[in-house]
């Protein structure tokens, strides 16, 4: 069967070819992790852009999972030089799926490209099958990875130092979740670490009929993420890291401080993590080279994805940031 996938249009033309590259990764990724082999071809078809592949019929798992492509606008099969139409699986969960889109504010991570983070994730580490799956983002500012998870049937577990993000992200979800009418509670608490220090924690459990799913916000370090989930590691975990120039420190000409943090927060994302599972790193790469967060990750321990799919995610998405992600996998052993 000849898929045509369509995306969703941009309106600027750049970065609108930056998405057909950066789509046609993703596709790939996620293609190779459910076994199929298919050599993807971007084409125009009645001026929309589209990924076209040929592949036998697929399972109803495997078109669950490539329906989350980030950018995907719609599925189609192309015969005799016609689109028909497929219809979407339908969504793991009760949640509506604006979630992620509403909450506005300076900093936030674009949903689709969390989505994307996400599905590199997943095929990386070969969870996109596995059932209750547990997503943790150690950055997770107001919480749109979190968001992103939810709308996908996850559980979600976000990290964040600053309070007003955390209480924002709680105050959000709580009125959100009010104005869609869905049953839901939330818990403060303190979460004692090792060592005696208490971090405060806030778990919001939703359900609908025999569905549920929880949201917990840490109000904590990066660094302490690996022992606030000792008992409950994730299938995967999203980092979004600063973009900013003016953010990111430097000592003679070079990543400073920066460095230093993540040479400490990198071990502590690897123990949040099961083993053979998959973290997924945006990064600014005028600010942060590829080749001394590879060197990085590894000194942490990781390992990086033996396949040339995940090499290179680069794209342009403004003057100041040139975007990258770095896939780097839990080892089994």
């Amino acid at each position: 069967m000849l898929y045509a996938f369509q995306l969703r249009a941009h309106s600027n033309a750049r970065y609108q070819q930056s998405l057909l590259s950066l789509s046609q990764k993703e596709l790939a990724c996620m293609l190779a992790a459910c076994g199929i082999s298919a050599d993807i071809q971007p084409r125009i078809l009645g001026g929309a852009p589209f990924l076209c592949f040929e592949a036998p019929p697929m399972s109803l798992a495997q078109r669950a999972f490539l329906s989350r492509l980030s950018e995907l606008y719609m599925t189609a099969a192309l015969e005799d030089g016609l689109l028909r139409p497929l219809d979407m699986p339908e969504r793991p969960s009760f949640l509506p799926a604006d979630m992620p889109q509403i909450l506005k504010y300076k900093g936030k991570t674009n949903a689709d490209f969390t989505q994307l983070m996400l599905n590199l994730s997943l095929s990386a580490g070969h969870q996109w099958q596995t059932p209750g799956l547990r997503v943790a983002d150690p950055l997770c500012g107001r919480g749109t990875t979190l968001y992103c998870a939810l709308i996908r049937g996850m559980n979600a577990i976000g990290v964040e130092s600053d309070k007003k993000s955390t209480q924002e992200g709680v105050a959000f979800t709580r009125k959100w979740l009010q104005y869609h009418k869905i049953k839901h509670t939330a818990q403060a608490s303190g979460h004692t670490l090792p060592g005696g220090k208490s971090v405060p924690a806030t778990v919001i459990r939703m359900a609908q009929g025999n569905q549920a799913q929880t949201l917990s916000f840490f109000h904590a370090d990066t660094r302490d993420t690996g022992l606030l989930l000792r008992k409950t590691p994730v299938h995967a975990l999203v980092a979004d890291l600063p973009y900013g120039v003016q953010h990111a420190p430097r000592e003679e000409g070079r990543m400073g401080n920066f460095e230093a943090l993540l040479l400490q927060a990198l071990p502590a994302w690897r123990q949040a993590l099961l083993p053979g599972c998959a973290a997924a790193i945006a990064f600014n790469t005028y600010t942060l080279k590829r080749g001394v967060l590879e060197k990085l990750v590894l000194k942490a321990g990781f390992t990086l994805p033996g396949s040339p799919l995940y090499a290179d995610f680069s794209h342009w998405v403004e003057q100041a940031v040139n975007r990258d992600v770095l896939i780097a996998l839990n080892p089994t052993e």
